[in-house]
């Protein structure tokens, strides 16, 4: 079977790809029944070559393919050799052994994600599960957080509901974290407003990544609402452009250590003085995404919005607005 799990929601790409991995047999066999490739470096022999291996002591094998689609969709200007190779994936994808499931997995990065009828899903053929993985806004996003709340067995109060989305916003990776630290704090009892103004004070940090990411990835209304939760926490408009800054600069770091060839993330993380695991990850994982122009692009326009904001009179929150325009005016 062919799988494309794409769209902006990774929290529920990653699942999906657990649940499909499951089928490669318990952990003693699963390793051996798994292969997984990145759509950078994988040429079709490599991918058929994995595709077409009978599973060992399991029904199926599963071969996982990463970000190969979105290459296929958003080409060079001038369609390189490299990619040429694939234009007939979807027929060679049709010699793949009932065994066996080919998972290409593209998460949205940047604004760049695949079309449901674009090049990217056409290139694997008409036989392919495509699911699409959105980020819940509004309504479905309080509506995840009561279920994610039910599926642990809490209930959760309608403003304590409230309260994490505002905080969260869109970040379902900390939201679940937050959850389930919530529903083990409170037991039997619903879950309160109160209780998550308690136990969320570490989501500061956690806000702050997910401002960083929101900036990059160029949504504005998710960095907005991160950026006012920590206004929310005392933090000023300075202080917030300072720790904004500080967390580029450690990704810019952390991607031409990478570049450089250090693969290593202790090591990486001991070169910029991050040793935190929970900071150290976020971070590895904001350079390998992003692009050195691109991010230091943002870096130069937050020193930009921190000279306007020392020299200019303006309120808080008309501060934080004119940031998220500015930084999200990024091209």
């Amino acid at each position: 079977m062919i799988h494309v799990l794409h769209g902006d929601n990774e929290l529920s790409i990653e699942e999906a790809v657990r649940d499909l991995r499951a089928a490669a047999g318990p952990p003693e066999v699963s390793e051996a029944n798994t292969s997984v490739f990145r759509g950078a470096t994988v040429v079709p022999a490599q991918l058929m070559a994995a595709a077409c291996v009978a599973p060992f002591l399991a029904e199926r094998r599963v071969v996982i393919v990463e970000g190969l689609l979105t290459r296929l969709e958003h080409p060079p200007r001038e369609r390189s050799a490299d990619l040429q190779v694939w234009d007939g994936l979807g027929a060679a994808l049709r010699e793949v052994p009932a065994t066996t499931d080919v998972v290409f997995v593209d998460a949205s990065v940047g604004g760049k994600g695949l079309r449901r009828n674009g090049p990217g899903v056409r290139a694997v053929g008409p036989e392919a599960r495509v699911r699409e993985f959105s980020v819940p806004r509004r309504e479905r996003l309080q509506a995840w957080i009561r279920d994610r709340a039910a599926a642990l067995g809490a209930q959760v109060r309608p403003d304590a509901v409230a309260r994490l989305a505002w905080l969260m916003g869109g970040n379902l990776r900390v939201l679940d974290q937050e959850i389930r630290k919530l529903a083990a704090y409170a037991g039997d009892r619903p879950i309160t407003r109160e209780d998550v103004d308690l136990l969320a004070s570490s989501a500061r940090e956690e806000n702050v990544f997910a401002a960083v990411d929101a900036v990059l990835e160029r949504r504005p209304g998710v960095a907005a609402r991160a950026l006012y939760s920590l206004a929310e926490a005392g933090a000023g408009v300075s202080s917030i452009i300072n720790l904004l800054a500080r967390q580029v600069r450690l990704v810019l770091l952390a991607r031409s250590l990478l570049e450089a060839g250090v693969k290593d993330g202790r090591e990486i993380g001991t070169r910029i003085g991050v040793t935190h695991g929970f900071v150290l990850d976020k971070t590895l994982r904001q350079a390998r995404r992003f692009n050195a122009r691109y991010l230091e692009d943002i870096h130069r326009r937050l020193l930009e919005a921190d000279l306007a904001s020392k020299t200019g009179r303006m309120d808080d929150r008309l501060s934080l607005e004119i940031l998220v325009a500015r930084l999200s005016g990024v091209s």
